[in-house]
């Protein structure tokens, strides 16, 4: 039997557009060498890359970026208009308790629900269901204290929603904070002028459904304990029955 030769780049480029044309979720490169056993992972790296850069002419209505841990095609963002007219939907849109909780456990994981709520200062429960029906958070196990607490921690959704390649991608706790009035204005003028309380909008690839912003008076996280934060681990396993039948 003898070895398969290599694939022509062009011909490599074509087989990987359609296996991304038929993923609905991010494929990892290991995924791409895996099928294409007749191909190296150099050169399928750098057939994904020449890609990119083809996608990323104006003229394209696509592009290939690299988000939770793999490679997804998505439509342009300047695009996003005609998309949601086509599914008559509308921008994502997220509570401000949404954003501080889903901040917390990104940069506390694994965090239990009793220290999202100390950080917020106001009851989380409510926020943290949410996020876990929507799938941008999850259930990692129990902590091995008096209760047995929950701990939660960030989804690959959470990365695709925020397109993030992982974690490592969040901006750091210094960035976080070195945000001046300036750019806190700016996001202002992004909330709806009568409601600047509510949520903040955020588009996802057109793929979750609007969900109608939630009240709510609590405070917004505070510098001081984002920057007691410790390093962020990688986020663990967790267990299907775990995530099926425990709430916060």
């Amino acid at each position: 039997m003898t070895e398969p030769t290599n694939m022509a780049d062009e011909r490599l480029k074509s087989v990987l557009e359609s296996i991304l044309f038929l993923s609905d979720k991010p494929v990892p490169l290991g995924k791409f060498v895996e099928v294409l056993e007749e191909s190296s992972n150099d050169e399928v790296r750098k057939a994904l890359d020449e890609m990119k850069t083809e996608y990323a002419r104006e003229s394209s209505g696509l592009d290939l970026v690299e988000v939770a841990n793999g490679y997804q095609l998505r439509s342009k963002q300047i695009n996003t208009p005609w998309i949601f007219k086509l599914h008559k939907a509308k921008p994502v849109r997220l509570s401000r308790a949404a954003l501080e909780t889903l901040s917390i456990v990104a940069y506390r994981q694994p965090v239990t629900r009793p220290e999202v709520d100390e950080i917020r200062g106001v009851d989380s429960g409510p926020v943290l269901r949410n996020m876990l029906e929507r799938n941008l958070v999850r259930i990692l196990g129990k902590r091995e204290e008096p209760g047995h607490p929950l701990i939660y921690g960030t989804t690959k959704e959470f990365l695709e929603f925020f397109s993030l390649r992982s974690l490592s991608d969040l901006p750091t706790l210094r960035e976080y904070t070195e945000l001046g009035e300036e750019s806190l204005a700016t996001l202002e003028k992004l909330l709806p002028e009568d409601k600047p309380d509510e949520a903040a909008s955020l588009t996802a690839n057109g793929d979750l459904e609007a969900q109608p912003p939630q009240e709510d008076s609590s405070p917004s996280v505070s510098e001081t304990h984002l920057a007691e934060a410790e390093p962020l681990p990688e986020p663990q396993e967790s267990s299907n029955e775990d995530e099926q039948t425990h709430t916060p």
